[in-house]
């Protein structure tokens, strides 16, 4: 586990008094609140420092940028979007389809449709379908 540098003094003299059950609890709650949560890297440089592949939030995937189309965001370490541009489409379109489908089950309810009782399980199957990946 790696501690953050501003914690480490911090998590040093919290392990010294570690001795009771109490304690023993609110140092692991302490700890997980001091441990780094770096993520991996989520795009490739090749040698002369150009991004070569993206991972994809969208498909789960790595995607050359030269192959596949990136919109640009300045504000990631990359340059690029998160998702390609066909991911995000996807993304936005199922999002809206979500949005309709519950609101189409809530008037299949007040219409007397669908009963009240069935909505969790309505409502479950609209997110699970929201989530299904389109491939390339």
């Amino acid at each position: 586990m790696s501690i953050k540098k501003q914690y480490q003094t911090i998590h040093a003299m919290l392990t010294d008094i570690t001795g009771t059950k109490l304690t023993k609890a609110k140092f692991a709650e302490l700890e997980k609140l001091m441990t780094s949560k770096t993520m991996a890297k989520t795009f490739k440089k090749d040698e002369d420092g150009n991004v070569t592949h993206v991972y994809c939030y969208y498909h789960k995937e790595w995607e050359d940028v030269s192959e596949v189309p990136y919109g640009a965001k300045a504000s990631t370490a990359h340059g690029y979007n998160t998702m390609c541009k066909q991911g995000v489409s996807n993304w936005t379109r199922q999002q809206r389809l979500m949005k309709q489908a519950k609101a189409d089950l809530l008037e299949d309810i007040a219409n007397g449709k669908i009963e009240a009782t069935d909505l969790a399980g309505h409502i479950a199957k609209i997110e699970e379908e929201a989530k299904t990946i389109v491939a390339l």
